[in-house]
């Protein structure tokens, strides 16, 4: 029988060439609004780089390359999502309110009652997820447990929800339908839904307005997260706008023939393949999108990752820097073999035995049992203060604010180590390879954002205890405690500040500082601790974010984050002045050796970043650092220093020895002790040391290095990207020398520094 245009065999084909051509229409408008999103990206990513119009240009290419497959694959989406919106024909704004229009004939009451409940419920369960979710996630409990908790809790809100919608609906469809009081029935569920989504987007605004940065301030005030500065929203607000204009599209652009919607739609497609070796040649372009360009950094990283054809999470194209991408054992993170002819880590040539000895001799030992000055008393005790998040520049380093006075004071009778840096720029890959004495990739850690280190490596809480000397630790936050395996070694770990065994994490929004100073003063009143030999250590944790505002200490205001955070640091200060004060009126007080330092810095919008982690850059990672030693005179020093050192300075004072040459392999000290510089001949220079800030990969950062020698410093992303700036020109790191001589002289002593470390490689599968 011969099939009629309209039997069942005729209208399939041509629903599927229909349903192509919208997927074809919907691919191109994606397509033309991602090139104009990726524009904006781009214009992101070159923001304060200069006016150099041919790095701009390159930027803007490479951008666009990038953004192309993001575009694409939303665009499919957004296409797919609009033919099951409405299979028969494209959706518009107008049709959409038509469709709902037409749902609600012969019922438009219900209708009308229906949508605003079911669009309030949804903001309801929103607003209670989060609730929710912001309770389980501070809870020290496995992930997995977590996140089953948090799926059980949204499903069992949603269904309270909608039966909810469900009851709701009949008594607000009556007060609908009847008109009362001379009010005309309102039964249009266009306009009652808008009604709603309006009274939910005045709600979200409030809850901004009116919550925290942490979420507390009440039901609503969970959206405050929102006002966090380092919350980036930049990326999903332009893949939505590509979305959109992917499901609208087919409706705006039908006269467009599907095949010529095609061809436009995958032109953009030439620049991601211009990319895939442009950025090879142009690493200042590839490290541009990935600091700055919101979704083409996060697209490059994709891009690399798929282009790796050897896994070994380096690749040859767009410029992930793998010199042999067949081979697995060559990519830029690998171990540097000597002498074997081969360019194992991609730096341009195979590491001798003597040009290592020629570029970095091999390290004297740490620490001994022999002090580095013979002045030291042989029973000096050590108070190790650490502050989380504090910035070098204090009142004693030139603030002109009065943010540390008490720390000051400390310092007019110290040794100020004017350039120190930290490890690593969070607390997780800088405290702990700090009092190992090891670099971060030289320990044996999990692969968490919070490390746990592993039995090979030994505190030097652990080194002093078996030595007789009493340990102790107080903290406010429990990652100190035995999650991490920062309590080892301490015969006493108070943990009075910190949240209960249970509660959740958070303590950014507490203050902490009275009560660290209160639990270590218990533990310096003590006979039993105090009356020998001991080693106390205090973390202070205020001046980490949320920054809060505090009455018996100078108000900076509330003007700006800094303004906040300069508060917090006077407020902090003030609590150590009184275990300063307990220490110095104690009968062991002139016996006791005082160490301040920090875990890392805060940035305040330089590099166009907030908070900490991720980066290198020098309002990150430089430090104070504050070495008081009973009988050296107070000094400054110039030169930099690196906290490697801090454990073997500490053994150094305590006359407490390190690793001996039978030890195994894996127990090292990687610094050395700063008792030299501290006991410095007057009118002598402090010998200069190069500087490794080395933080290995986490869940949420890529592997970052820095090396300094001298005043160069070269900062190194994936193993793969570097950037080289003159710290005595360029404090603030914006001139990116990389790619003139100056690179050509510190890469090979990179080379070797990195060659004498003894990394130890963790990846995700190591939980």
């Amino acid at each position: 029988m011969k099939r009629t245009p309209s039997s069942p065999g005729h209208a399939v084909p041509t629903l599927a060439r229909a349903w192509a051509g919208r997927l074809a229409r919907s691919a191109l408008g994606a397509s033309v609004f991602g090139v104009l999103a990726a524009s904006l990206d781009a214009g992101w990513a070159t923001a304060g780089a200069g006016d150099d119009p041919a790095f701009q240009l390159a930027t803007y290419l490479a951008d666009i390359g990038v953004f192309a497959p993001v575009a694409l694959a939303v665009g499919l989406l957004g296409g797919a999502a609009a033919i099951v919106a409405d299979p028969s024909r494209p959706p518009s704004p107008a049709t959409l309110v038509a469709a709902l229009r037409v749902r609600a004939i012969g019922r438009p009451a219900d209708i009308a009652a229906f949508v605003p409940l079911a669009v309030l419920a949804a903001f309801l369960w929103m607003t209670l997820c989060a609730h929710l979710a912001r309770a389980l996630l501070g809870l020290e409990a496995a992930p997995l447990l977590v996140g089953t908790a948090i799926a059980a809790g949204a499903l069992g809100i949603g269904l309270i929800a909608g039966l909810a919608v469900l009851a709701l609906t009949p008594p607000l469809r009556r007060t609908l339908a009847n008109a009362s009081d001379g009010r005309p029935a309102c039964v249009d569920p266009a306009v009652t839904g808008g009604v709603a989504l309006g009274i939910a987007a005045c709600l979200f605004a409030l809850g901004v307005a009116t919550g925290g940065v942490s979420g507390e301030g009440g039901f609503l005030g969970i959206y405050g997260v929102f006002k966090r500065p380092e919350l980036d929203l930049r990326a999903p607000s332009l893949l939505l706008v590509v979305a959109l204009a992917a499901f609208l599209a087919p409706a705006a652009i039908r006269t467009v023939r599907a095949p010529l919607a095609l061809v436009l739609a995958l032109l953009p497609l030439a620049l991601t393949a211009r990319a895939a070796s442009s950025l090879n040649a142009e690493p200042a372009v590839g490290q541009a999108l990935e600091r700055g360009a919101p979704v083409g950094g996060k697209s490059l990283a994709v891009l690399r990752r798929l282009a790796d054809r050897d896994g070994d999470r380096a690749a040859a194209l767009f410029g992930g820097g793998d010199c042999d991408d067949s081979d697995p054992r060559v990519h830029p993170l690998a171990e540097e073999i000597l002498d074997n002819g081969v360019d194992d880590d991609c730096t341009g040539g195979d590491l001798t035995t003597a040009a290592l000895e020629k570029l970095a001799p091999a390290p004297k030992p740490a620490a001994s049992a022999e002090p580095s000055a013979p002045r030291v008393p042989p029973d000096l005790n050590v108070v190790l203060i650490t502050i989380d998040t504090l910035r070098w520049d204090l009142g004693y380093a030139g603030n002109p604010r009065p943010v540390s006075p008490n720390l000051d004071a400390l310092a007019a009778r110290s040794t100020v180590f004017e350039r120190a840096y930290a490890l690593a720029s969070y607390t997780g890959k800088s405290i702990g390879p700090m009092l190992i004495g090891k670099y971060g990739s030289e320990t044996h850690r999990n692969w968490g954002h919070f490390n746990k280190f592993g039995e090979e490596d030994t505190f030097v809480a652990e080194r002093l205890k078996g030595a007789g000397v009493r340990t102790m630790s107080v903290h406010g936050h429990r990652y100190f405690g035995r999650f991490g395996g920062l309590d080892r070694g301490f015969d006493v770990v108070d943990m009075s500040a910190a949240p209960p065994e249970g509660a959740p994490w958070d303590v950014d929004n507490k203050a902490t500082s009275p009560a660290l100073t209160d639990a270590a003063l218990r533990l310096l009143g003590s006979p039993e601790n105090t009356g020998g030999r001991f080693f106390l250590w205090v973390h202070y944790l205020d001046p980490h974010a949320d920054y809060l505002r505090h009455k018996d200490v100078p108000d900076f205001g509330a003007a700006t984050q800094r303004d906040l955070y300069d508060g917090e640091i006077a407020f902090t200060d003030k609590h150590i002045g009184r275990l300063l004060d307990a220490i110095a009126a104690a009968p062991f007080g002139g016996r006791t050796a005082i160490v301040v330092t920090s875990d890392h810095g805060e940035a305040f919008g330089e590099h166009k970043m907030f908070r900490h982690g991720f980066e290198l850059w020098e309002e990150l990672v430089r430090v104070p650092l504050l070495v008081h030693v009973p009988g050296a005179a107070p000094s400054r020093i110039s030169a930099r220093r690196s906290l490697i050192d801090i454990a073997p300075t500490i053994l150094d004072v305590m006359r407490v020895p390190g690793p001996s040459e039978g030890a195994p392999a894996t127990d090292f000290l990687s610094g050395a002790s700063l008792l030299p510089d501290v006991f410095l001949t007057p009118g002598a220079q402090a010998e200069a040391r190069d500087v490794l800030i080395d933080m290995p990969a986490g869940p949420y950062n890529d592997a970052r290095r820095s090396y300094i020698r001298g005043d160069m410093k070269l900062t190194i992303s994936g193993g793969a990207r570097f950037e080289l700036y003159d710290l005595a020109s360029d404090p603030e790191e914006r001139k990116n020398l990389w790619g003139t001589p100056a690179a050509k002289e510190i890469e090979p002593y990179y080379a070797a520094m990195r060659a004498r470390l003894r990394e130890i490689r963790v990846t995700g599968a190591r939980k």
